[in-house]
């Protein structure tokens, strides 16, 4: 473009890219001083034509180092403010005129140029003052974009060394980093659900256990096999004395079965009694199934299954320093506890010893354990996944090392430099590290896409490296800076939400998309001033009358495909997408929150099926817990007491289809008496009397009884409920809670205060915090997006209408998730934020080209085919990147994992449709620019006209 400016008379000449170039070489002095004469002419002054002539060369000169339009600051003069010439111009008007010269009409602009006047347009001079402040201040960025790609330019050796440097210390900064999957990094230290489970562990130890279910096929009597049980005798003494952090081991060979004598009662366990003969053992096995507390928790009812219980002294909530095994190997992540614990039970069960046995392995340890391997292994493998895909769609793009080489090198730096700021920051790797790698990768590359592309084309304009390079960064420096400024707004909202784990996440890839922005606008720019001076491989495709060729003219057609669409259909369209929001906001209100870590495996993993067949088999394997407090020693011996903890067991007993076992201090005192009265089944029941129900507990105590210390505190005062359930939704663990809670609240307790606590109360916390974090971070996000948008455009109205398109994927990825049945998790709590952050990227670089054109052409229809033709191609690119960087979660071993990355993927496609179908036919529609061939209203666009995006 050519602009000769005059006080509100501006000339402006504007062509295609191809036609500024050729224009610029071939140019003769008659059509510019044929242009200067005409713009003296029109401007009504008594200027020469000398003069204007001079200008006219200035901003040619200009055109051609720089490659924009206008002319340079020193070069420019402010006339005195007259009246325009031409009355009959209303305010606001912009007419398109041609200049005549010997024949009324310039035929200079035979390339397509066409020359607009800006003639009587009027408003106050405090807007005027205002706008050309503000394009002062795009200037002056789009300046210092410019001076920092020289200077890089300039000390290449020096940005490519230090990065080096910054790598290596990013390094062994990396290297400092710990791990931390335990519950403490989803609560806060403060949250009284978290405070309660902690009273409770330090009243009753840990909660957690590993449950080993075992069969043996074709051995006959199974577990009860004579043969079997004498290994199982073996098998249970070796789980106790080399397992890491176990507490107690409880099976058929040792579990503690009371009978009662003439002195009273007599507590015997299996392995004290062995050698046993089958028919003893057949014997044994008719006593022990006659047993509640002991059937359904170590043996089946057909008693062909059996189990062995392992209870730990520690806890993944645990500090990490107390999770250690062996001082010396420090805190790797194999020397921790669940690893190491779940390592030598491993070891353990594969000896050839117990080789007739098949083993089940499942419960916290296990889980925990497999849940971390893939925490902290499996990231790196997915980025490795992520580089060799982002590199094909690179070579694909630009088909030359240096446009994949580079890119790559500076997407390594930024996850290097992330982790390095976790280090520095004290965080560690935890549930929300495990996509960061991927999610830098695939938002990284666009930065490296825009700037490619546009240093290609300018490379083959201006054949100059250094001046390539420069301009190229004058024109994407702004926008860029700006998609990374919303997308990291994006990523940072969600540090406000209570999930410990989650807000820190939120930090480290906020800042990781920052860094992602500074190493491309640095080390890019220093690696890409190596190489010849001439284009070679960076240049352009071969050309066919003005034209691209081959895939290139392809993809023009089909931009130009999507213009006409717009043009011709802008009502049909936004009818279209209205439909969809529709089905999209029916379908996210059937969104439910909900998490079973069952479920986040996928059904051929290995501890999913061993999970499975135990709760098919045996009791729950997780644990929801009902602490009651008597509110002095001793009171747990009140019958009454006993009695409402009875109550309470049985109503929970009844949900069988989710609780598979219960266990209580109830149940011994109820053995304890069936037992002192001759083993009769109809004394199955609690005592009468606080004096018989403190005499049989000291018998048991005296006899060797040390299972009651699990389910009552050492003064009695304390007593638990365990319900032991199998690994559901917690859904349904919530509306059993409900179900318990409203019991207690139709019968108040009279003796007792009752709490809820566990591992499945904690889990119904963070189903809360899943909620609360959705709402609130999307809220967050939308808000501050929607305002920086309006920032950028200076105006309300356009910040508002760029907002919509960027609701549409979001809606639509809830609505998929409501439809099909997917809850939203710890996993995908960021969905709709993240979402937001990254689909407002396209969104940015259309509509500030779109805003820009319309300034120059006063015709939505041609500003829109303008704006296509040069960000489309860089938008696709970007977006092909985003979306299979993130479908490489589909290699996750977590299934929830893999459906966020694509549900994540889905809404990038749904983006690139809205920006490209929804947001023109809006503009179209709204027309949010002002009118047509006039000047700007008010509720014009201040600065887009001087925004140039990143082609």
């Amino acid at each position: 473009m050519l602009r000769i400016s005059r006080w509100r008379t501006t000339v402006s000449v504007s062509a295609s890219p191809s036609m500024r170039a050729l224009a610029s070489q071939r140019a003769s002095s008659t059509t510019w001083s044929s242009m200067a004469r005409a713009s003296a002419a029109l401007t009504g002054r008594r200027t020469s034509v000398a003069k204007a002539a001079i200008r006219a060369s200035i901003s040619l000169r200009w055109t051609r180092a720089t490659g924009l339009s206008g002319v340079p600051g020193h070069a420019r003069r402010r006339p005195k403010r007259r009246a325009p010439i031409n009355r009959k111009w209303t305010s606001g008007d912009r007419s398109k005129v041609s200049l005549r010269s010997r024949e009324g009409r310039v035929r200079g602009c035979q390339e397509g140029k066409s020359i607009a006047i800006r003639a009587g347009e009027s408003g106050s001079d405090r807007h005027s003052d205002r706008r050309d402040s503000r394009l002062r201040f795009m200037e002056r960025l789009r300046a210092a974009f410019a001076t920092l790609a020289g200077w890089c330019f300039d000390h290449r050796g020096f940005v490519s060394a230090f990065c080096f440097l910054l790598f290596l210390g990013s390094l062994a900064l990396a290297s400092r980093v710990g791990q931390d999957a335990s519950y403490e990094t989803y609560f806060d230290e403060d949250d009284t659900t978290y405070r309660a489970y902690e009273a409770y562990r330090d009243d009753f130890g840990s909660d957690e256990v590993a449950y080993v279910g075992f069969e043996l096929p074709g051995v006959e009597y199974g577990p009860w096999n004579a043969e079997a049980m004498a290994t199982l005798v073996d098998l249970t003494a070796a789980l106790e004395d080399e397992v890491p952090f176990v507490y107690t081991v409880t099976s058929l060979a040792n579990a503690e079965l009371t009978v009662g004598t003439e002195d009273g009662i007599e507590i015997t366990r299996i392995r004290d009694r062995m050698p046993l003969s089958q028919r003893e053992l057949l014997e044994l096995r008719e006593t022990y199934l006659r047993k509640p507390l002991l059937v359904g928790g170590i043996i089946n009812r057909q008693a062909d299954y059996g189990a062995i219980l392992l209870k730990m002294d520690r806890s993944s909530p645990d500090p990490p320093e107390e999770l250690v095994w062996d001082p010396e190997k420090g805190e790797a992540l194999e020397n921790l506890y669940p690893q190491v614990t779940d390592a030598k039970i491993s070891e353990i069960l594969a000896r050839p010893e117990y080789s007739r046995f098949v083993f089940h392995v499942s419960g916290d340890v296990p889980l925990n354990a497999y849940f971390n391997r893939i925490l902290f292994v499996e990231p790196f493998f997915l980025m490795a996944i992520s580089l060799v895909v982002i590199s094909m769609i690179l070579a694909f793009s630009f088909r030359s090392f240096v446009g994949v080489v580079t890119p790559i090198l500076v997407l390594l730096l930024t996850v290097s430099v992330t982790v390095a700021m976790m280090a520095l920051a004290g965080f560690e790797i935890g549930i929300s590290f495990s996509s960061t790698p991927t999610l830098l990768l695939a938002i990284g590359v666009a930065h490296s896409v825009h700037i490619l592309s546009e240093f290609r084309t300018r490379f083959a304009l201006l054949r100059d490296r250094r001046e390539a390079l420069v301009q190229s960064i004058r024109l994407v420096g702004v926008p860029c800076l700006l998609t990374s400024l919303t997308t990291a707004v994006g990523f940072a909202s969600m540090s406000f939400v209570p999930i410990r784990s989650i807000s820190e996440g939120a930090l480290y890839q906020a800042f990781g998309v920052l860094a992602a922005f500074v190493l491309s606008f640095t080390l890019l720019m220093a690696l890409l001033s190596f190489g010849p001076r001439e284009p070679g491989r960076l240049s352009l495709p071969a050309t066919r009358d003005g034209e691209p060729a081959g895939r290139g003219r392809r993809l023009r057609r089909g931009l130009e495909w999507v213009a006409r669409v717009n043009v011709g259909h802008w009502r049909a369209l936004i009818a279209a997408f209205s439909i969809l929001l529709l089905v999209g906001i029916l379908g996210a209100a059937r969104v439910e929150v909900d998490s079973n870590w069952l479920e986040d495996f996928w059904p051929s993993a290995p501890i999913r099926q061993a999970t499975l067949r135990v709760d098919e088999e045996m009791g729950g394997v997780t644990n929801v817990v009902y602490l009651f407090d008597g509110g002095s020693g001793d009171a747990i011996k009140e019958p009454a007491v006993l009695r409402e903890i009875d109550r309470l067991e049985a109503l929970a007993s009844r949900e069988a289809g989710l609780v598979r076992k219960t266990y209580s201090i109830v149940d011994i005192v109820k053995d304890l008496n069936q037992a002192l009265h001759g083993d009769d089944p109809a004394f199955h029941r609690i005592p009468e009397t606080r004096e018989a129900v403190a005499q049989s507990l000291l018998l048991y105590e005296s006899s060797g009884g040390e299972e009651a210390a699990e389910y009552v505190s050492s003064d009695y005062r304390y007593a638990n409920l365990e319900l032991r359930i199998r690994l559901a939704p917690t859904a349904e663990i919530a509306r059993l809670i409900r179900k318990l809670d409203a019991d207690l609240a139709a019968h108040p307790l009279a003796s007792t205060t009752v709490t809820l606590t566990g591992i499945g109360a904690l889990w119904l916390k963070l189903m809360e915090y899943i909620m609360t974090s959705q709402i609130r971070g999307f809220s967050i996000a939308f808000v501050s997006i929607t305002l920086m948008m309006m920032a950028i455009f200076r105006s309300w109205k356009v910040g508002l209408i760029s907002m919509i398109p960027n609701l549409v994927p979001v809606v639509l990825a809830l609505g998929a998730m409501g439809w099909s049945g997917i809850p939203l998790d710890y996993n995908k709590v960021m969905i709709a934020a993240v979402a937001l952050g990254i689909s407002v990227d396209d969104t940015i670089h259309l509509m500030t080209r779109q805003a820009h054109e319309f300034g120059v052409h006063r015709d939505y229809a041609r500003a829109l085919r303008e704006a296509l033709a040069d960000v489309g191609r860089a938008l696709l690119i970007t977006s092909i990147a985003l979306v299979l960087g993130f479908l490489v979660l589909v290699f996750s071993e977590l299934r929830s994992q893999a459906l966020y990355g694509v549900l994540l993927s889905g809404a990038l496609v749904v983006a690139l449709v809205a920006d490209f179908f929804l947001m023109p036919a809006l503009v179209l529609w709204i027309r949010p620019f002002g009118p047509e061939g006039s000047g700007m209203g008010a509720g014009g666009v201040g600065v887009s006209s001087e925004l140039k995006t990143a082609a």
